[in-house]
């Protein structure tokens, strides 16, 4: 179980990495250095997994696929002196399922050995518990939903928080296709082979933090976290959005503040970034080689909603490229063949001896779309 944990934390973050790339100016000054080591992460400490991804930067100007860093050693450790080896999981992803809550005054840091020999820490940093989430809840207005988390600390201890998600939705293809092509002949589907109904999960794509630090009382309200604009596909069936959240030192949100910023200008948080963002990890190899990232540590705390087509207002998303979509008589040879070939899908029977009604892949497997048909274990 723990193992599958890994490899699903490890695909979420594979999805980061071919996520759409805009054209970007580099700004004067700023240097154009390339494969830098980049780490992304959070050291969780008590229920949830902790998965580090380890990756090389790019000029901006590189369009290539990322540089993952694989075959490398990689342990969480104490200043107590435990240590935490984590598990590599492909694609730059390393994990371990649990690192024990200890008495709370621990210090953390991340130790890095590449295939290289090239030996990275980060700083030591302080545990903070992360108070629970008071509500994830949701509004409609005229310009779409808006998400929001809502969360305080009686304490006044926390300060700094930062939340991570996940979205999933389930949507259908335009057309149920009843059969499918096997050993060269159409066969009838069973319903383990249906194409018909996917879902399609992804992971955060920005940087969501707040700060109460100027606030009399430690207070987070209507923190937005997503925003889904009127009429998206999202909301054409069921939604639903799992919200993390986590406690953060005060250099730990400067650093996300920071990287925030600098990401409103590049599109997205997993373009390439310019070299001077900077955090708590440096090279003991080479101490003037820069590293790009920043790790803390904190318990982790979750809340899942959902939100129903039912529930919204005058969502009528349009077909977008489904709009093209039609049916297909399977009538002669040629069309047959296309068939055969995978040029066309076979949907249902035009009587029941045959011939056969077709359409086009993207009008027929829903995968094609980015989803899966493995409905998730926690979908209504």
């Amino acid at each position: 179980m723990r193992r599958s944990i890994f490899y699903i934390a490890a695909f979420f973050l594979m999805l980061f990495a071919f996520s759409c790339k805009e054209p970007y100016v580099l700004p004067s000054g700023v240097s154009k250095n390339s494969n830098i080591l980049v780490v992304e992460g959070n050291i969780t400490v008590g229920q949830d997994s902790t998965v580090i991804t380890l990756s090389r930067s790019k000029t901006l100007s590189d369009s290539s696929v990322t540089a993952y860093e694989t075959g490398a050693q990689v342990v969480v450790q104490t200043d107590a002196g435990a240590n935490y080896p984590l598990q590599e999981l492909g694609n730059g992803a390393y994990g371990i399922a649990n690192i024990p809550a200890g008495s709370g005054t621990e210090q953390y840091r991340l130790s890095i050995l590449t295939l290289s020999n090239d030996q990275y820490y980060s700083d030591y940093t302080p545990f903070k518990k992360t108070p629970l989430i008071d509500s994830i809840n949701w509004e409609q207005h005229n310009d779409g939903v808006h998400i929001y988390a809502n969360t305080h600390d009686a304490q006044n201890n926390t300060k700094f928080y930062k939340w991570e998600y996940s979205e999933t939705w389930e949507y259908y293809a335009p057309f149920l296709s009843l059969y499918k092509v096997e050993n060269n002949a159409i066969v009838q589907r069973n319903l383990d082979s249906l194409i018909f109904f996917c879902w399609h999960t992804i992971p955060s794509s920005n940087i969501v933090i707040e700060s109460t630090k100027k606030l009399s009382n430690d207070v987070v309200y209507k923190k937005e976290i997503m925003f889904i604009p009127t009429s998206s596909p999202k909301i054409g069936y069921i939604y639903s959005i799992l919200v993390k959240q986590h406690a953060l030192p005060e250099d730990g949100y400067n650093y996300w503040d920071n990287l925030s910023k600098n990401t409103e200008q590049l599109g997205s948080l997993f373009d390439a970034q310019p070299s001077q963002i900077t955090g708590n990890i440096h090279s003991k190899t080479n101490p003037s080689e820069q590293v790009i990232g920043f790790i803390s540590a904190s318990s982790t705390v979750q809340q899942r909603i959902y939100i129903y087509k039912a529930q919204v207002n005058n969502w009528l998303y349009p077909p977008g490229p489904y709009s093209i979509c039609d049916t297909i008589h399977v009538t002669d040879a040629n069309s047959m063949a296309d068939v055969l070939r995978g040029n066309d899908i076979p949907i249902d029977l035009v009587t029941p001896l045959g011939p056969y009604y077709a359409a086009p892949p993207d009008c027929v497997d829903c995968r094609l779309q980015g989803g899966v048909t493995t409905k998730p274990s926690f979908w209504p």
